[in-house]
């Protein structure tokens, strides 16, 4: 697969959360590229999730979400959420109160760890424009 169009693809994505500092950003680009070797997602489905397309449900888009959220300390080696690790990289830039309220509304409980990732993703997403 062409690394440039899978790191186009990953910047697409992580430039949606503008509360990441640059270093917090390439960071994530390097956690990102990790994923979609560890899980095999497909780039143009991860793609999709920066414009809001989650129809791509599929296992390994659901587990680079879960990846990923692994990588940044936003849900452990087990599946469980870090709540307080989400909401100390939010509230740097976001009111606190705001962000503990969107966790709050996006606690989920899928099928498994990479369902419930994909879903908090999901709700995060739909939810943003409330911080």
């Amino acid at each position: 697969m062409n690394q440039y169009f899978v790191a186009v693809c990953i910047a697409a994505i992580l430039s949606q959360i503008e509360a990441f500092t640059l270093q917090q950003r390439q960071q994530g680009d390097l956690f990102a590229l990790e994923c979609l070797r560890e899980t095999a997602a497909n780039p143009v489905s991860v793609a999709l999730l920066k414009i809001g397309d989650f129809s791509a449900k599929d296992e390994a888009s659901k587990c680079f979400v879960r990846c990923f959220f692994e990588k940044e300390g936003f849900m452990d080696a087990r599946g469980n959420v870090e709540t307080e690790n989400i909401v100390a990289a939010l509230s740097n830039d976001y009111d606190k109160v705001k962000v503990e309220a969107l966790i709050d509304r996006c606690q989920v409980e899928g099928r498994e760890a990479c369902d419930t990732a994909f879903q908090m993703y999901e709700c995060f997403y739909r939810n943003r424009e409330s911080l």
